[in-house]
């Protein structure tokens, strides 16, 4: 308590005495409880964001203006596919860490990744096994860091790379030293500064690094699924097969129909019971045309070549059943022929 009405006291305010009592303190109002380090809510309608597709360069010297924040511009040169492509080429023979990198703070279309959730690019690998690493810088001073190894478990050319902004183990905070270690959250996404791309060397016999990069962009949520930046198209799915008809049974009622079931039984064997035969000798090269149309199909649906078991049991019960109906119509004659000589007999 104090009194702060200098003109009454010969501008020297004077402390004053007495009690004051407070009650009833309220915050007025309606939100959501506080939940610590808890994320803003995020834009729905978040876009992907071109960081730099390297078109827009006339030339290197265009190139390392842009790119040369860092200096270390002599890592640098604008190359051209023969489809026209342009693209940035880094390379740095001596090693070591030596990075260049971009202002885009003061661009409002693009230091903005609220609602962004992946940072992709193309990456063209030499195989040196040593790495490239970029470091996205904000606008409070946080510099977080990303390495990908240009190693054999990367094939070597063009390769499409996908990094997850937020919570991302491989993606943390290098600078400053407080909180280092730290990944991303969707407050550090509100406001991008800088980008920083530089060689690294884990590769000690060969120092040297040299890579491409293409096409920078970070796309939402949303994208990051369906545009993933592969050019790979989807393979042409293939008409499905004709389904194979099943292999006939072969009809063999009409040799059931003509045998005495009780006295002459016939069992057939099912056809993929049968043994496979033996593989012809391998110094047989001759191919007789036998062999050659063993397995071709006859008129009948029938494979030909040597009959089944069941065909060759019936074949073997067809001379007994010839027997016995010789027989029977030698008695039925003798009989016919008594029966004519016993009514000439009566007559007489």
């Amino acid at each position: 308590m104090n009194d702060n009405d200098n003109e009454l006291h010969d501008n020297a305010g004077r402390p004053r005495t007495g009690d004051i009592v407070f009650d009833s303190i309220k915050l007025v109002g309606e939100r959501a409880p506080y939940v610590p380090d808890e994320q803003p809510t995020e834009p729905a309608d978040a876009d992907p964001i071109t960081i730099d597709d390297f078109e827009s360069y006339a030339d290197t010297a265009a190139l390392k203006e842009a790119w040369g924040n860092r200096g270390h511009t002599d890592a640098l040169t604008l190359e051209t596919e023969s489809d026209g492509n342009k693209y940035l080429q880094y390379s740095n023979p001596a090693g070591g860490w030596l990075d260049v990198a971009a202002y885009i703070a003061n661009d409002e279309t693009r230091n903005s990744w609220s609602g962004e959730r992946k940072l992709t690019f193309r990456l063209k690998n030499n195989g040196s096994n040593n790495a490239m690493a970029m470091q996205i810088g904000t606008a409070d001073g946080k510099y977080f860091h990303v390495d990908q190894k240009l190693d054999s478990a990367m094939p070597e050319g063009w390769n499409n790379i996908e990094i997850d902004l937020l919570n991302n183990p491989s993606l943390t905070q290098s600078w400053p030293e407080n909180n280092k270690g730290k990944p991303m959250t969707a407050d550090d996404l509100a406001h991008i500064k800088e980008i920083v791309i530089a060689g690294n060397t884990w590769n000690n016999d060969s120092p040297a690094v040299n890579f491409g990069i293409d096409d920078i962009r970070v796309i939402p949520a949303d994208n990051a699924d369906a545009d993933s930046g592969s050019s790979t198209k989807p393979e042409t799915p293939t008409e499905p097969s004709e389904p194979t008809q099943p292999t006939e049974t072969p009809d063999y009622s009409a040799d059931v129909a003509n045998g005495d079931p009780a006295t002459c039984p016939v069992t057939f064997a099912p056809a993929d019971a049968q043994e496979p035969s033996e593989p012809a000798d391998s110094a047989d090269t001759s191919g007789s045309s036998d062999s050659a149309n063993a397995n071709k199909p006859t008129d009948s649906g029938k494979p030909a070549g040597n009959s089944t078991a069941a065909e060759q049991q019936v074949a073997s019960i067809g001379a007994p059943i010839t027997m016995i109906a010789a027989v029977a119509a030698a008695l039925m004659v003798a009989g016919a022929a008594m029966l004519a000589w016993a009514r000439q007999r009566k007559q007489l």
